[in-house]
C-alpha cells in the first residue's frame, strides 16, 4: 500500500471467535483422513480468525473504503470525498453482564471506549476505530491527522466554563 494511503482496522471479531476457530484447526488436523470434513474445518477455521473490518483513506484521489475482510478478501464499495473536516474522540460508557456457570448470579462490568471519528467537510462522519485506553488510540491517531493535515478534536475533554 503506498505511504499516503492510510488503512485503519476498526473491528475484529471476538476473541470466543477466534478460540472456535483455533478448535476448528486442530479438528482438521485430527479429520485429516477425511480430507472433505478436514478442508470444512480449515476453511471455517481461517474465517473466523481473518474476519476484521476497516476503513482506507486515500488522500490523494480523495476517496475513502469502508471494508470487512475475511480470508484476506476485501468486500467494500470506494466513495470520494472533496475534503476533510476533523478527526474526532467521543467515549462511550459499555456495560457487559457475565453469567456463572452453576447459578443464576453474575456480575456487571462497566468500562468507557473511546471511539474515533473522521468527519467529511459534507457532514458525513464515520466510525474509524475504538480503544479502552485514550493514550493509545490519540498515539494511534497520530499519523492519521498528520497524512490528512486535519486536527484530531478530543470531545471527552470537557469545555471550559466561561464566567
Amino acid at each position: 500500500m503506498p505511504p499516503n494511503k492510510i488503512d485503519i482496522t476498526a473491528e475484529s471479531s471476538p476473541w470466543q471467535a477466534k478460540l472456535i476457530g483455533i478448535m476448528f484447526l486442530a479438528g482438521a488436523l485430527a479429520a485429516m483422513n477425511t480430507w472433505w470434513l478436514s478442508v470444512i474445518f480449515v476453511v471455517a477455521g481461517l474465517a473466523l480468525l481473518t474476519w476484521y473490518s476497516g476503513t482506507v483513506i486515500d488522500p490523494a484521489s480523495k476517496t475513502f473504503r469502508e471494508y470487512t475482510s475475511c480470508l484476506f478478501i476485501r468486500k467494500g464499495a470506494t466513495e470520494k470525498f472533496s475534503g476533510i473536516e476533523r478527526v474526532f474522540i467521543n467515549q462511550s460508557k459499555v456495560s457487559q453482564k457475565m453469567h456463572t456457570a452453576h447459578t443464576s448470579s453474575g456480575s456487571t462490568f462497566h468500562y468507557v471506549l473511546y471511539n474515533a471519528y473522521l468527519k467529511f467537510d459534507d457532514g458525513k462522519k464515520i466510525f474509524l476505530t475504538s480503544r479502552k485506553n485514550k493514550a493509545a488510540l490519540i498515539e494511534l491517531l497520530k499519523p492519521v491527522v498528520a497524512v490528512l493535515a486535519v486536527e484530531l478534536v478530543d470531545n471527552t475533554v470537557p469545555a471550559e466554563s466561561h464566567s
